[in-house]
């Protein structure tokens, strides 16, 4: 890929809803170049995307994302059950809207992850997004899966309590109190030294 080489490599690309004949390009560049994905086909599962076309799309993806509307799309559209996906990702999350987001690894129990407590619901629009956004960032930290869907729960909190998709604002002192009350001390500690980022 050119703009990989570029830029000296790439950790991770997130191949999300768009174009259904870009999103399975883009996914077969990465693997021809051996470049980690994370897949998030999202509302393109019901609307456009083909049975092929989601195999394509899923088959290697290091992280898979969806809520459990998709999650139930993916396996109907690939014929695959829940334990094949498992085995051909590295990590599937699923967002439970006000239960959380569960974790799943071939091999390893699920870890379901709560939703941030006392949340006050303005517009869900970019929740989902600020979700990916915050487990991301998790990941490119080097978090563990489960912290970093507690990262992700609470950025999408942030967007859930804002009128608009981008229109909240994080600073570090906050996100990481509200972090503590959600999950603990001891991930406000591992989480905080990274927040000025």
């Amino acid at each position: 890929m050119p703009l990989a080489r570029r830029h000296g490599g790439i950790d991770l690309v997130l191949i999300g809803a768009g174009d259904p004949g870009a999103m399975v390009t883009h996914t077969a560049e990465c693997r021809d170049a051996g470049l980690k994905f994370a897949a998030d086909p999202s509302q393109q599962l019901a609307r456009i995307l083909g049975d092929e076309q989601v195999r394509a799309l899923v088959d290697g993806a290091e992280y898979l994302f969806g809520n459990e509307y998709e999650e139930a799309l993916i396996e109907r559209k690939s014929g695959w059950t829940s334990a094949e996906i498992l085995a051909r990702v590295g990590v599937r999350i699923t967002t439970l809207g006000p239960v959380g987001a569960r974790v799943e690894q071939a091999g390893q129990r699920p870890v379901t992850v709560p939703a941030v407590p006392d949340a006050k619901p303005a517009d869900p629009t970019g929740s989902g997004d600020a979700f990916r956004s915050g487990f991301l960032a998790g990941v490119a930290w080097g978090l563990s899966p489960e912290r970093c869907a507690q990262v992700g729960n609470l950025m999408a909190v942030h967007a859930l309590e804002t009128t608009g998709p981008q229109e909240y604002n994080c600073k570090s002192g906050p996100l990481a109190d509200r972090l503590a009350a959600a999950y603990g001390d001891d991930a406000a500690a591992e989480v905080a030294p990274h927040l000025p980022a």
